[in-house]
């Protein structure tokens, strides 16, 4: 086993890990630990819910002994910033260089994947530092703006940011 396999291994998705990371940089608007995937999907007949299925089993059949990859639930309506039907995937910054070209090459073509930072800052994180799989599609970010502000109003009172945040990992 190499040493960057023993590494990712050693990358679990837990609340100390992500906290630890929050808390360990400086520049606290840009801090990185986890990275969502999105992939978006039709999901109006039954052909599309089986296909958005699959793809979803397929993921995590590949990643299943990955401890920090974790996998959301299929959201059969647009929900929150996203346009439409999806899920999300979310894996450490360590599995990047294995998650994405697997999405890359496993995408089915009628699929979207919105691929982004998990930062304090969630409305740039789904807009400009985010990047595409298949098609572009326009998020609704004022749900982000408003989780943005709320955060922030929320550390100047005192809260624990990585706290606030941890329910959305």
């Amino acid at each position: 086993m190499s040493a960057d396999t023993n590494s990712v291994q050693d990358s679990p998705i837990t609340f100390n890990a992500f906290k630890q990371n929050f808390d360990s940089n400086d520049e606290k608007d840009r801090r990185l630990y986890v990275i969502h995937a999105h992939p978006y999907f039709p999901y109006s007949t039954e052909a599309d819910q089986e296909k958005a299925h699959k793809f979803q089993a397929a993921i995590k059949a590949r990643f299943a002994d990955e401890s920090g990859v974790k996998f959301g639930a299929i959201h059969p309506k647009a929900l929150g910033p996203h346009p439409m039907p999806q899920f999300q995937l979310t894996f450490t910054k360590h599995h990047l260089v294995d998650v994405l070209p697997w999405l890359m090459f496993n995408r089915p073509e009628e699929f979207s994947i919105l691929v982004h930072p998990f930062t304090a800052k969630p409305a740039e994180d789904h807009d400009s530092s985010a990047m595409w799989l298949g098609k572009q599609l326009q998020c609704h970010l004022q749900p982000m703006e408003q989780l943005q502000q709320r955060v922030a109003t929320e550390v100047q009172a005192g809260k624990d940011e990585a706290a606030l945040l941890w329910r959305f990992v």
